[in-house]
């Protein structure tokens, strides 16, 4: 089977016949190249750090030295001795380890055209427009800016800038209490799913959140709206994760299989609210982890995690949802990894221009200091 039909295989849910996709969907070619990455790795003496996003496929994951989500791979920027990191991930994971790297260490993305299309659902301008609208609107009140991860280093540097900070789906929920312990609303952006669905947890009324629509004045909200607002979200959503819906969740409980559903924040609140277990990719993998072998598990996330997670624990019954793939992480390959490690190219180097890096840097540092 090869990699396309791998990502058209449609999943029988009453079979349960995940565990049975191929565990090694690599060419002979690729093979020889995963080997000389990582003998090309061991010859640099530890000069040279691979870090591998949990959406990443299985070859890519294995070859990383530290593999976690976008919040567990910037944290570990700080503690990294290697000067050349090569990230395995999309465009702003690159970006915010450039910002929290040294001076001295370089990041190379092996294919700068890995983006995100959520990331790029929040620009500068947009932005800067809807934060004067909402600061005219709310003259006697604290906004406080937050952004997901998934955000370009522009947002996250209006964020620093501004007193705000950045969340990941690990810590939104510990980012958004400290954001209302030293102000009055929350803008957040660009996810939508995680800023409802965090702010929903907390105990929020869906009456104090509203949806801003910034190609709409005042968001297509009036002033009052926007005034009894707790939480202001922006109109961004991930694909990956808003493919999942409710009539799947019912045909698998149709299946009779007692199972345990596991989904993503940046999923859709009525698919939220039939899981048993929401969290991030970290507390999906330690679930799955600490999981009995009898328990069947179904996870709402990108098929990458599921699929080898499957593999990792062949003993236990892993599922997905549905099959929904990132496209952007697919753009990263071993061929191209094999590139960034042989030769360092400068196209593939990340440099986030110091006027941003300045106080996206704050943002960031907010976020993990929040996490402690």
């Amino acid at each position: 089977m090869n990699r396309k039909d791998f990502y058209n295989y449609e999943i029988d849910f009453k079979t349960n016949n995940f565990n049975s996709f191929p565990h090694d969907i690599v060419s002979e070619n690729e093979l020889k190249l995963v080997n000389e990455i990582l003998e090309r790795k061991k010859s640099l003496n530890g000069d040279v750090v691979i870090l591998s996003h949990h959406y990443q496929s299985k070859w890519i994951a294995d070859i990383g030295d530290f593999v976690g989500d976008s919040f567990e791979l910037s944290a570990k920027i700080s503690k990294i001795d290697a000067k050349k990191i090569i990230f395995a991930g999309v465009h702003f994971m690159a970006e915010s380890a450039d910002i929290l790297s040294r001076e001295d260490q370089t990041i190379y993305l092996p294919n700068t055209l890995a983006g995100c299309p959520m990331a790029d659902m929040a620009t500068i301008g947009e932005l800067e427009n809807v934060w004067s609208q909402l600061t005219e609107v709310l003259p006697n009140k604290k906004i406080v800016p937050i952004t997901y991860m998934n955000s370009t280093a522009e947002i996250k540097s209006f964020c620093g800038e501004h007193n705000g900070a950045v969340c990941t789906s690990s810590n939104a929920e510990s980012v958004l209490k400290w954001a209302y312990s030293v102000g009055d609303v929350v803008l957040f952006l660009p996810d939508k799913n995680l800023g409802r669905n965090t702010a929903t947890k907390m105990g929020i009324p869906q009456s104090e959140q509203i949806i801003y629509d910034f190609n709409e004045a005042l968001g297509g909200h009036s002033e009052s709206d926007i005034q009894k607002a707790k939480i202001i979200l922006w109109n961004g959503f991930c694909h990956v994760h808003t493919y999942f819906a409710p009539d799947m969740v019912k045909s698998l409980k149709e299946s009779g299989k007692k199972v345990t559903l596991l989904v993503h924040p940046e999923s859709n609140p009525d698919v939220i609210a039939l899981a048993d277990g929401v969290g991030s990719t970290k507390y999906i993998t330690e679930y799955i982890e600490k999981s009995e072998l009898d328990e069947t598990i179904v996870v709402g996330t990108e098929i990458n995690l599921v699929y080898r997670m499957a593999q990792k624990f062949p003993n236990k019954k892993i599922v997905p949802l549905r099959k929904s793939l990132c496209p952007n992480m697919y753009r990263i390959n071993i061929p191209l990894i094999h590139k960034a490690i042989m030769e360092f190219p400068v196209d593939m180097e990340i440099h986030v221009p110091e006027n941003i890096k300045e106080n996206a840097k704050k943002a960031l540092e907010r976020m993990l200091e929040i996490a402690k």
